[in-house]
């Protein structure tokens, strides 16, 4: 069996050319708050299960997520669908542990192994995602950041321990054709000189390769994979770039169900190839690596449509494309816990105190009120950078108040049966959605 491989613009597999449809399996191994519907970070969120239930309790019960979460009938519907890849994120905290940071978690490498085994049965393809490393690549909750600043950048030690944990992993993989590549680190940094981006990439392809010359290695642009300006292309013939595609963060007005479609649809193709501008001139494989939407229930119609345009603007590019994502309770999955579930009962129970959309907006209010109040008005980039580190403090608040003292309600005996509510069989699927894409990608096939 051969690897996929890059040649000039596309992906090729046995001499023909492919491209890669797939679904991410986000918030498996990397909690996501909002996704979830828990306050706090990753580390957050499951320090105040260690700290509520007990550290072995805690193991447990994760344990138990990651297998509820992704199993062998997620696979198979994932595979039904028509797609023929799936992106697979993963923080380093999963695989490495900051106290022997040179010593590998083998209980994350079982459940990664588990599923990469699972896709490669239902043959499909497989990138491996790195969403959080020491320090912080950026400074948003989905790196895991504790403090608001990407101080990955800043450290050296923090390259270095990315840098060995692929070695480890490029050297695990090296011969695994079902594995396409390596998306080596995710969403970087906004404020990073060409220097910091390309240094480390230089550094990481030279540590990659020694172990393993046959998978693709997967680059982000900084500013969230928004901006390839100060990239730089590189000698290793096995190199694809990977862009992230959010119209709504750049101009929200495009999620008014009101609005005129073909003016919806030419926002989205005038950020789309401004995105891509500055990476096409490599003459490299372009993979959109994520793009999706905030499914509200009863809209499902309007997502689909949002979510074919998305798919329509990389096929008629002929660029890879990777949906964000699978599972999650209720906000971005196509498969998710059933309304009456537990977990969806706490879900609805923390939401009365505390969402993600009123963590955004009431940090900014409070960065603006610290400047009026105390010195001068704050301007926008200023802001912008500052409200990344309120939030985290915010992050803190939200799960010692909130989160740790409606865990300490929920007995472990009820507690520990909660993560079957995201088995396949007790989910529910947003069909709708669905059989949507998949008439799409078997038209495009």
């Amino acid at each position: 069996m051969e690897f996929i491989q890059t040649e000039g613009n596309q992906f090729f597999l046995n001499g023909e050319k492919i491209i890669l449809r797939g679904w991410a399996l986000g918030s498996w191994m990397n909690v996501e708050h909002f996704m979830i519907g828990l306050p706090g970070t990753n580390s957050m969120i499951l320090e105040a299960f260690e700290e509520i239930y007990g550290k072995e309790r805690a193991k447990q019960w994760l344990d138990s997520m990651l297998s509820n979460m992704v199993g062998e009938k997620d696979i198979r519907y994932l595979k039904s669908i028509g797609i023929n890849s799936i992106r697979i994120p993963f923080g380093y905290h999963y695989l490495m542990d900051d106290a022997e940071p040179e010593v590998l978690r083998e209980e994350g490498l079982r459940h990664l192994d588990r599923v990469i085994k699972l896709c490669a049965e239902n043959e499909l393809y497989v990138i491996l995602d790195l969403h959080s490393v020491p320090g912080a690549q950026n400074t948003d909750w989905h790196s895991d950041n504790g403090t608001g600043q990407a101080l990955f950048w800043e450290y050296r030690c923090f390259q270095d321990q990315v840098i060995w944990l692929w070695e480890k992993l490029a050297s695990r993989y090296a011969d695994n054709p079902w594995i396409i590549g390596y998306d080596v680190i995710n969403e970087p940094h906004y404020k990073l000189s060409g220097e910091q981006i390309n240094g480390f990439y230089r550094r990481l392809i030279a540590a990659i390769r020694k172990q393993d010359k046959n998978h693709i290695l997967f680059l982000e642009g900084i500013d969230f994979g928004r901006n390839f300006a100060p990239l730089e292309d590189y000698e290793d013939p096995q190199i694809a770039y990977t862009v992230h595609f959010y119209p709504f963060v750049l101009q929200e007005d495009v999620l008014n169900p009101q609005m005129d479609e073909e003016r919806r649809i030419y926002i989205f193709r005038e950020i789309f190839e401004k995105q891509i501008k500055d990476v096409t001139r490599f003459g490299r494989p372009i993979w959109c690596g994520e793009s999706g939407y905030e499914i509200m229930d009863g809209m499902e119609p309007f997502y689909a449509k949002l979510l074919l345009h998305n798919i329509s603007i990389c096929e008629e590019r002929e660029i890879s494309w990777n949906l964000w994502t699978y599972k999650d309770a209720g906000r971005m999955g196509i498969v998710v816990p059933q309304n009456d579930s537990d977990w969806m009962s706490l879900r609805r129970r923390i939401a009365e105190q505390w969402s993600h959309e009123w963590e955004q907006k009431t940090s900014m209010e409070i960065v603006h009120y610290i400047g009026d109040t105390y010195y001068h008005p704050i301007e926008n980039s200023l802001a912008y950078d500052l409200d990344f580190r309120i939030r985290s403090i915010l992050h803190r608040i939200a799960v010692e108040q909130i989160l740790k003292p409606i865990l300490k309600e929920i007995p472990w005996e009820k507690m520990k049966m909660y993560p079957e509510d995201f088995s396949f069989d007790r989910c529910r699927k947003r069909e709708v959605i669905v059989e949507a894409i998949k008439k799409e990608i078997q038209g495009r096939v």
